[in-house]
Formats: structure tokens, sequence, C-alpha cells
């Protein structure tokens, strides 16, 4: 039996090349942002940070998790989209393998 809806099928694949993609760069990031995040707060108050415990470094790792969490909260968007795609596309095809008589 043919596959329909091949467009469908691409964009499935291109959302989830997308959603691993954010994943590395997420968890890239989540360990940038702590180790720069370190290594900023020694350098807010000598550069002049416009409050002095603003550049802490519990920010940091504060902006580290924040980035974890908006990047984890993307990839499971763009997962689950790419999932739901291709569930109605096997709705799809067991309703017309149903329907075609025997």
């Amino acid at each position: 039996m043919e596959k329909k809806f091949k467009a469908l099928r691409t964009i499935s694949v291109i959302f989830k090349i997308l959603a691993w993609f954010i994943a590395v760069m997420t968890i890239v990031g989540f360990f940038g942002m702590l180790v720069g995040g370190a290594a900023l707060s020694q350098y807010g108050s000598k550069y002049g940070a416009p409050t002095p415990g603003m550049m802490g470094p519990m920010w940091g790792i504060f902006m580290a998790f924040y980035v974890l969490i908006v990047g984890a909260i993307s990839f499971i968007s763009f997962l689950a989209g790419a999932e739901i795609i291709l569930v109605i596309l096997a709705i799809e095809e067991n309703t017309r393998v149903a329907k075609t008589p025997t």
C-alpha cells in the first residue's frame, strides 16, 4: 500500500531532528551557563555590575537551570509535535485499511 502525505512525514522527521538539536544545545548551554555564571560572578564587581548582588554565583546557577527547563520544554514540545503527526497518519492509514473491502 502506498504511503500518502509524504510532506507530513518529512515535517515529522524535521521536528524530530530539531528536537534532538535543541536537546544537545540545551545541555551545552546548561554547562556553559554554569561555568560562565561562576566566571562572571568574579568579574561583576570589578567591571561595574549595576547591583552588587546581581551577578553572584547563585544567579549563574539560576540561569543555568532556567536554560535547562526551557530547553526541556522545547525538546518535549517538538518531539510531541512530531509524534502527533505520526499518530494522525497512523489513524488515517488504519481507517483506510478498515474501509477497504476484503
